[in-house]
Order: C-alpha cells, then sequence, then structure tokens
C-alpha cells in the first residue's frame, strides 16, 4: 500500500511535521507514479535498491512491493521517525539517518552492486548523481525523478540546447534517458515546476582520463 495526498496530509499532521524548503521536500502522493518508478527501475527479489530522500516512504513502499532489499535514506530526523513507524514491519527496508552528500558510499554499499531509485531534492539532484557516477562504482544504475530540466540535462545528446559540461560529465559514465514525464499534481506540497524520470545506466568508462575533461 503507497500513500494517497489525504495520507501525506494525515503523516505529517500525526507527526507534527511540514514539508521543508530548505531541503526541498515535496512528497509523492500518487501511487501509480510510485508504482511506475518502481516498475521502471526494473529490480526485484535478489536486488540491492538505495532509496535517497525517502521522506514518508511512498516509493519505499513501492519498491519493498517488488521484494528487492531496499535501504531507505533520509536526512530529516523527524521524517526518519515517521518513516521507520510506516515500514517498521518490513523485512526487506532498512532505514538509514544520514546526509547522502557526506555519508560514506562505500562502506554503506560494502561494495555490493546496487541500483539508486529515488525522487530526488532539487537543490542536490545534479551534484549528487555526478558524485555518484564519479565515485561509487557500486551503484550500477540510477533511476531517479528530477526537475524536469535538470532530467534533460543529464539526457542531453551533443547538439541538443540542453547539453552542457553535465550532459558531458554523465555521458562519459552512463547512458542517459528520459523514461517518464510526472506532472507537479502528484506532489505534497504541489511544486512550480513539473519532473521527469532518468534512468542512468553506469558502462565501462572510455580510455579517457575525466581529468581531461572537465
Amino acid at each position: 500500500m503507497t500513500h494517497s495526498p489525504a495520507a501525506v496530509r494525515r503523516l505529517l499532521d500525526d507527526h507534527g511535521l511540514a514539508a521543508r524548503r530548505d531541503l526541498g521536500q515535496n512528497f509523492v502522493a500518487d501511487p501509480n507514479t510510485v508504482r511506475k518508478i518502481a516498475a521502471l527501475a526494473g529490480v526485484g527479489p535478489g536486488d540491492r535498491v538505495v532509496e535517497i530522500g525517502a521522506g514518508l516512504g511512498s516509493l519505499t513502499l513501492a519498491l519493498a512491493e517488488t521484494g528487492a532489499a531496499v535501504t531507505a535514506i533520509e536526512v530529516d530526523r523527524g521524517l526518519t521517525v515517521a518513516l521507520g513507524e510506516i515500514v517498521g514491519e518490513l523485512a526487506n527496508v532498512d532505514v538509514v539517518s544520514a546526509d547522502v552528500m557526506t555519508i560514506d558510499w562505500h562502506e554503506l554499499l560494502a561494495g555490493a552492486p546496487h541500483v539508486v531509485v529515488a525522487n530526488l531534492p532539487y537543490n542536490i539532484a545534479t551534484p549528487l548523481v555526478c558524485d555518484l557516477l564519479d565515485d561509487v562504482p557500486a551503484v550500477e544504475r540510477l533511476v531517479v525523478m528530477v526537475q524536469r530540466e535538470v532530467a534533460e540535462r543529464l539526457a542531453a545528446a551533443p547538439g541538443s540546447g540542453a547539453y552542457g559540461a553535465v550532459s558531458v560529465k554523465v555521458a562519459y559514465w552512463a547512458a542517459a534517458r528520459i523514461v517518464a514525464h510526472v506532472p507537479a499534481a502528484v506532489f505534497v506540497p504541489r511544486p512550480r515546476v513539473e519532473s521527469a524520470v532518468v534512468d542512468i545506466v553506469r558502462r565501462p568508462p572510455p580510455d579517457v582520463d575525466p581529468e581531461h575533461l572537465f
């Protein structure tokens, strides 16, 4: 079971919480959207998934339904408590309270292959994706929902209007494509921008030192 808009608002009220603008919090409140993202990730029993910015667990629950082992990371301590209660009975979900911009990824993943599936906060999406591609080879794939303009830059091809340094970096490490568009109406609170889901699949890097590219 995943969360409706009414359920998200009720959970926030029950725990004395509100969406924090400084953390870019917008909670997905549409079961069809989160199940679609989980399906696009193509994960299931035997797979290891890291969810970043798990919030109130809308996407966490959809990922858990697939049978994958889910590590749900949340930086907001209040949300971590609520999330622990929401997924507490699920044996395949582990809740971690941490800042993904400073976490020791190598310790967390222990070198095992993982898929990152997340509704990324807008303010960290680009640097986080680039850092994971640069420094965390255990992350073999990312299926992330981001602001539409960010998605277009991550997946842009040479010659397109969105193409730039970020596009070059992503293309050095991986193949990226936009696989879904998500309207603002599925979030609580509703953001002023639309979102898109990007599928980023790591590949062996070419024999070119990235220091000479960026």
